[in-house]
């Protein structure tokens, strides 16, 4: 069964808990899927991954459809596959919940810049627990 965590931070933070997330997971030897909202920000991540702290190396990449080397412990992907076979998702954006939930955990982002988005989000939180998703809302200011 999957668990679901919500994470309601705020936009400045979000790529900090997406690295500390990707980090304690490779602490764990885990691997993980990144979802990521289109290919611009797809680019961000891994920029991101690459320079916020310098003394950590977390291996990463840009996994695009067709690429045939995808034993990567950190993909990035723009589309609704899982090529390194990742039992974690951190769903920077909104996929499919069919995909989403074959993961063993999930991490999801409570986007409040509109009021739309944020009721987005609440509707996914509904979608998750109708589907017997262990769920967790974690409030980190």
């Amino acid at each position: 069964m999957s668990s679901c965590i919500f994470h309601d931070t705020g936009a400045a933070r979000r790529d900090l808990r997406i690295f500390e997330i990707v980090e304690s997971a490779l602490a764990r030897r885990e691997r993980v899927l990144i979802y990521a909202d289109g290919e611009e920000r797809a680019q961000d991540i891994d920029r991101m991954l690459w320079v916020l702290k310098q003394e950590s190396f977390l291996p990463h990449r840009v996994v695009r459809e067709g690429d045939r080397d995808t034993d990567t412990p950190v993909a990035i992907v723009t589309g609704e596959r899982n090529p390194g076979q990742a039992d974690i998702l951190v769903a920077d954006g909104h996929c499919a919940l069919d995909f989403a939930v074959r993961f063993r955990v999930i991490h999801e982002f409570v986007t409040r810049s509109s009021p739309q988005m944020h009721q987005a989000c609440r509707e996914r939180y509904r979608a998750y627990r109708s589907r017997q998703v262990a769920l967790q809302h974690v409030r980190e200011d």
